[in-house]
Parts: structure tokens; C-alpha cells; sequence
């Protein structure tokens, strides 16, 4: 029965729904005597008589017949929606897309505004997001283990790999609850951190991206002191809360509520923002991905 042709069951299908070889083969757009003639070659292929021939006036199905039909309806059926499923795959319309984040881009809203209302319009996309960090989505997006990303804008993307800003913080200031400058009420001078002591991310992380400790200091006159590095900016809190000193975080990390953690404005012209981008594999070609890429595009931040 495998090797029965679609086009045959479609043919048995219509004769038992019109129950007249002359209206079935009208609407099958062929002859009666070619539809009669691929009818008997699907009883020779079966093996078995489908229909009661001592009638003209109204096709009769034998019983197996009747079970066959019940069967060819859920065959083509089937095959319906599969070839439905495979043309909304191929536009995009279906798929499976894992996206890596950086908290920050749930604290500032950023995947309620743009993932939230891309699966309001693409409900039969399903989305996964799992959270990284920067240096780990670039890793996993190449080793497509990711397909895109939320994450801090590298000076240079590496091969293989494109994107685009798509959200705009300025830097703050994270103290423990019980620092000195936790109590003041104006913005903090980058001069008055010359003798503090900065946890900040790791050494990978700031190759490929702008040292903003380095650069608070350096507005400040001073060369920091960094007594503690770590791989994510929830943990860069958490030292920060535990008391081994400050920290310099994008402005959405504000909506963090870390226990004993104070953020604090910086003053001056000069203090540097945090550019988060939407990162992407350069030659993507899943159908879903490249709907996705195209519906953020429109969330770029113009230059």
C-alpha cells in the first residue's frame, strides 16, 4: 500500500463523495473512462474489489471498500496539512527560535516590547530564551546552540556574525547600602572614586567591550583598583551587596533589587553609556530567524 500514488487516493476519495463516476470525473478535471480505468488500477494495487458493480445508477463500496475510504479521507488529509506545514515553515510562519538575553534587557523592558509582541504576531513560532551572558551568547550563537541574541555591543563582531544597536543606557554607580557616598543626594564625581576599590566583569568581557571602570577613572584622574571579576552583572551585584566594593552597571541594572546595593547617578559630560544590540548569525537561513531579524530591524537605533 506504500507504494500507492497520492493522485489514486484522491480519485477513490471523490467517486465515493460524488457517488457518480461522470460528477466525480468533472471535478477531478478528467475523463470517466480514464477516472474508471485508475479506479480498477487501484483495486489491482490493493488487491481487493473496492466497489459493487451490479448497479449503474449509484456507486455501492463493498465493506472493505468503505474502510478503505475512511482511511484515504485521514491519508490526504494528512497530507494536506503537510504540505500546508511545510509552505508556513518555509515563509517563516512556523519554526523554533532560541534566543539568549542579558538581564538588562528584561529589566528595561526590552523583551516585553519587542519578543512579546513578535509572538503576538507569530503565535506559531515558539520561542525559547535562555540567559547569558554577552561573551557566552556570541559563543553559543556561532555554535548554534543559540539563534540570536539580546546582548552588549562588542567593539567588532566576529566572523560569521552580524547585528545592530537596539537600546541606549547610560552607566551608574552600584554601592553598598552603608557607603559614605550611598548618603549623598547629588550625583557622584567620577574624582571622588579615587580611592575605592571596583568589582567588575571579567577579563574576556572587557577585551571585546569598553572598560567602564577604566573609564570612570580615567574621567576621575586615578587608575582603579579591582579587587573582584565575575562573568555576569547579577553577580557583579552581588559582590557589590556583599560589601567588596563598587561597581559601574548600565542604568537598567537599577531595576534590580539586590539587597544592601544603592545605585548612584555619575556626574560630568563625559560618563558612558551601555549600547545593547541584536546579534545574529550573518548567513541565517532558517525561515523563522530571518522574520524575527526583519521585525527587529525596525527597533534599530539610527546613528
Amino acid at each position: 500500500m506504500s507504494n500507492i500514488e497520492l493522485r489514486l487516493y484522491r480519485y477513490f476519495v471523490a467517486l465515493c463523495q460524488e457517488q457518480n463516476f461522470s460528477r466525480a470525473a468533472l471535478r477531478l478535471k478528467i475523463s470517466p473512462p480514464t477516472l474508471t480505468h485508475q479506479i480498477q488500477k487501484l483495486e489491482k494495487e490493493l488487491g481487493v474489489c473496492l466497489l459493487n458493480r451490479k448497479t449503474r445508477m449509484k456507486i455501492r463500496l463493498t465493506q472493505a471498500g468503505a474502510r478503505f475510504f475512511e482511511s484515504a479521507r485521514n491519508v490526504l488529509h494528512q497530507a494536506d496539512e503537510a504540505e500546508l506545514t511545510v509552505h508556513q515553515v518555509a515563509r517563516g510562519e512556523i519554526g523554533l527560535i532560541e534566543i539568549g538575553y542579558m538581564i538588562t534587557a528584561t529589566y528595561s523592558g526590552l523583551i516585553q516590547r519587542f519578543i512579546g509582541s513578535f509572538q503576538k504576531s507569530n503565535p506559531a513560532i515558539d520561542i525559547t530564551l535562555q540567559q547569558l551572558s554577552t561573551v557566552r551568547q556570541i559563543d553559543a550563537i556561532l555554535s548554534n546552540e543559540l539563534d540570536v541574541g539580546f546582548a552588549r555591543m562588542p567593539k567588532q563582531f566576529p566572523s560569521g556574525l552580524s547585528g545592530f544597536p537596539i537600546n541606549r543606557q547610560p552607566i551608574v554607580l552600584a554601592l553598598p547600602g552603608n557607603h559614605p557616598l550611598a548618603r549623598k543626594g547629588d550625583a557622584i564625581a567620577p574624582k571622588a572614586l579615587a580611592n575605592e576599590t571596583f568589582v567588575s566583569t571579567s577579563v574576556r568581557f572587557e577585551l571585546a567591550f569598553k572598560r567602564h571602570a577604566e573609564a570612570i577613572a580615567s574621567l576621575g584622574g586615578f587608575k582603579p583598583k579591582i579587587c573582584k571579576r565575575a562573568e555576569d552583572l547579577t553577580t557583579v551585584l552581588s559582590y557589590v551587596s556583599a560589601g567588596y566594593g563598587i561597581a559601574v552597571v548600565s542604568e537598567e541594572m537599577t531595576h534590580c533589587h539586590v539587597p544592601n546595593v544603592v545605585f548612584k547617578k555619575l556626574s560630568g559630560s563625559a560618563i558612558p553609556d551601555v549600547v545593547l544590540a541584536f546579534i545574529y548569525r550573518t548567513n541565517e537561513s532558517s525561515p523563522a530567524c530571518k522574520v524575527l531579524i526583519d521585525a527587529m530591524r525596525a527597533h534599530a537605533l539610527k546613528s
